[in-house]
């Protein structure tokens, strides 16, 4: 039984269920965190999907029956938040587009790091010009290595349909780069 697991069980039958979901939110809500800074461009906007992220797992998580990885099922919950906060954007006019979507820097943490190399910004523009599935499965394989299997369940497709994607944002990507 993994950890996530043996949390969940202890979630789901304890009295003291504040001090298991703040452990299992501490393991967690870094990842969760950078899932969605991935895809939005302000740490303000990622720090309020992360909040309806975790209010919705503490309703959701006497519910989960571990039929599938608790990471899955979290970061599904965390892609259709943040798909669900771009929408409601969008309606209310506010305009998020490509740029505002992915930045490399982003994605890569603080920006105390060096600027980016010419080869990565041609891959930080590259992956903006990508449709929406294709540029979330892409960074969830190339920088956060899941296998597609994972990428599935978190996106709501098959594992040929997670692969479909990634090998057709792999090909944009090459031709993207070659062409500079």
């Amino acid at each position: 039984m993994s950890s996530d697991q043996a949390l969940i069980i202890q979630f789901q039958q304890s009295s003291n269920r504040e001090a298991v979901f703040t452990e299992l939110m501490r393991k967690h809500q870094q990842k969760v965190y950078y899932q969605i800074k991935r895809m939005v461009l302000e740490h303000a906007d990622a720090d309020d999907i992360a909040q309806m992220v975790w209010i919705k797992v503490w309703n959701k998580l006497d519910g989960f029956k571990m039929e599938s990885e608790f990471t899955t099922w979290l970061f599904r919950v965390a892609y259709n938040e943040t798909l669900n906060y771009i929408q409601k954007q969008k309606k209310q006019g506010s305009r998020l587009s490509n740029d505002d979507l992915f930045t490399y820097e982003n994605a890569t943490g603080s920006s105390d790091e060096p600027k980016s190399t010419e080869i990565q910004i041609a891959l930080d523009r590259s992956i903006k010009q990508l449709p929406e599935k294709q540029r979330i499965v892409f960074m969830l394989r190339y920088f956060e290595g899941y296998d597609y299997e994972k990428i599935a369940g978190i996106m709501g497709t098959t594992v040929g349909g997670a692969k479909a994607n990634f090998h057709q944002a792999v090909k944009k990507i090459e031709k993207f780069v070659t062409a500079l």
